[in-house]
């Protein structure tokens, strides 16, 4: 079984509901850190946004096996949002931890 990192990426708001919906139901630790985004498509933009051209984003990682990646995606959808999110997945070739 392979695993991947799965990151979601949604509005600065949304970005708590979206890692709370998915830690509920993967019981997996969730990383969440904020990004701005410069750039031209603004199609996940709320109108605060689109005025000043630079859109908050929340990235909202999860390590889980390749096979969950469709169950996070329901969660995650599910959760109460406002905007729409795009998401990812990177394979994971190698990891662990250092004591």
């Amino acid at each position: 079984m392979s695993r991947v990192a799965l990151t979601f990426y949604c509005s600065a708001h949304d970005g708590e509901a979206v890692a709370a919906a998915v830690r509920d139901r993967l019981h997996l630790p969730v990383h969440l850190s904020r990004q701005a985004v410069l750039g031209r498509d603004f199609g996940d933009a709320g109108t605060g946004e689109r005025v000043a051209g630079t859109l908050t984003r929340m990235a909202v990682e999860v390590e889980l096996p390749d096979d969950r990646v469709d169950d996070a995606l329901a969660a995650a959808t599910g959760a109460r949002r406002r905007l729409p999110f795009r998401w990812r997945t990177v394979a994971i070739v190698d990891g662990g931890r250092v004591e």
